[in-house]
């Protein structure tokens, strides 16, 4: 697997990956082929920058290839005169126009069930917790204690997994705040949450897989 640098914290992640495993951060792209950047826009070329998991799951940007015909002749044989008979090539073809295919298109299936999340993941603590519906999160209480007890920004009870129509995560009034992809919850409102996204408990963040 090749190996890139995150542009945020310079750290070097896999090249297929939508957020920094490291610094948690969403990726982005330069689609002129520049890779990964900060901000909004290309600093090399101006392009504006797009998100690397709706860019594909190459880093890469892929870079279509023209569409080529080969030439057809209609002249005879140089200083022959036309007088209705039949060429001298007689039994070769003019060359046919095969289009050349475009960069690979994805395979679509728009009645395809997301991908189900399974754990929340963080390379901080070195950690890989499997999704648990009506799990607690939580610094002296819940299913985690052995991650989080030794968390000091985390609350005792700080927030709560749970399973309906979607995974959600509910922030139990904690001191710190629970974030979800940067923004910070309100308390005891569920947010449904998706794989690929960040779930923070202050500033320790997961990334849902």
């Amino acid at each position: 697997m090749e190996l890139v640098k995150c542009p945020f914290c310079g750290k070097e992640i896999e090249n297929d990956s939508f957020y920094c495993d490291q610094c948690g951060e969403e990726l982005k792209l330069c689609p002129s082929g520049h890779g990964l950047k900060k901000g909004k826009i290309c600093n090399d070329c101006g392009t504006k920058l797009v998100e690397a998991k709706n860019a594909g799951n190459n880093n890469t940007p892929q870079i279509d290839t023209a569409t080529k015909a080969a030439p057809v002749s209609t002249d005879t044989q140089a200083g022959t005169t036309d007088t209705g008979a039949q060429p001298t090539n007689i039994g070769q073809q003019a060359p046919v126009a095969v289009p050349q295919p475009d960069a690979v298109e994805k395979t679509i299936r728009p009645n395809a069930a997301p991908a189900e999340p399974k754990y929340l993941v963080s390379s901080t603590l070195n950690a890989r917790l499997e999704l648990i519906n009506g799990a607690l999160i939580g610094r002296k209480a819940g299913d985690y204690t052995q991650v989080f007890g030794s968390q000091g920004y985390v609350s005792g009870t700080h927030a709560r997994l749970q399973k309906n129509a979607s995974w959600e995560i509910v922030d139990l009034d904690s001191s710190n705040g629970t974030f979800l992809n940067g923004q910070k919850l309100a308390a005891n409102q569920p947010a449904a949450f998706k794989v690929g996204d960040t779930i923070a408990f202050y500033d320790l963040k997961f990334i849902v897989e």
